[in-house]
């Protein structure tokens, strides 16, 4: 596998707590930092936290407690420049649809940047070439399959150029060929250098291209290190453990 990890943190999250009113669970004194160019697995059943702690890596939610930074700079002092840096994909492709056409919503994000008409052109083109859909670019985007929205979700936040890409269940309500589609795109993004957290509660399609994977129990981190470390604990927190480390061999990916 060919990735680049820089030392540097992109993403700093220091004793961040998070509680939804009046008693709902949220993010309990979560601490880490994510090096750029890393490949992090988030793990957790439903309600563990995941997606709440993603929210917070570009400013969709903002700490109560605690500070989180992209790049050295707090995102509560900036929101725009985290949102910027860090592209999110929701778990919902549907919900970040806005376009027409293929072409169209692409361009959504690069255009709500003020760039000028050129460097939008040149955006949205190149990133269609990037994920496969330039013969999709006049079509309309709910005439696609579920790959295929999974690929212009991330394609439309891919155009405004992020360092980091964060992907809520990327797989969700996906076929095999869906799945495939997806999973090559963000190995691929990786490789290129991109940092990637992904959060998933089944580990079995992703695990094997990962570096570290994060496990999150009742809005807290359970464990956190490399992959072959981590993975014996999965099912302590009703996260299934991959067929392949349960027969104790090395998790490889779905891609081979």
């Amino acid at each position: 596998m060919t990735w680049i990890e820089d030392s540097r943190p992109i993403i700093a999250a220091e004793r961040l707590s998070h509680r939804f009113a009046p008693a709902g669970r949220g993010l309990h004194d979560i601490t880490l930092t994510i090096p750029r160019g890393q490949f992090v697995v988030l793990a957790g059943p439903n309600g563990s936290g995941k997606s709440t702690l993603l929210r917070h890596f570009n400013g969709l939610l903002l700490p109560q407690v605690g500070t989180v930074r992209v790049d050295g700079i707090s995102v509560a002092k900036d929101v725009a420049r985290a949102r910027r840096t860090v592209g999110m994909v929701f778990q919902d492709a549907e919900s970040q649809i806005v376009g027409e056409t293929v072409r169209d919503d692409v361009a959504f994000g690069p255009e709500n940047l003020c760039w000028s008409r050129g460097m939008v052109d040149a955006a949205v083109q190149a990133t269609m070439d990037r994920l496969g859909l330039s013969h999709l670019a006049d079509q309309s985007p709910h005439l696609l399959s579920g790959g295929e929205r999974r690929r212009l979700a991330i394609a439309g936040v891919l155009a405004m150029r992020p360092d980091v890409l964060v992907l809520d269940e990327p797989f969700a309500n996906l076929d095999y060929p869906g799945i495939r589609e997806v999973l090559q795109q963000v190995v691929a993004l990786h490789q290129e250098g991109h940092t990637i957290i992904l959060a998933a509660h089944d580990l079995e399609k992703v695990v094997g291209h990962a570096q570290r994977l994060i496990i999150m129990d009742k809005g807290r981190i359970a464990a956190d290190g490399p992959v072959a470390n981590v993975l014996p604990l999965v099912e302590r927190f009703d996260i299934r453990m991959p067929c392949q480390a349960r027969l104790g061999l090395p998790v490889t990916s779905w891609l081979n």
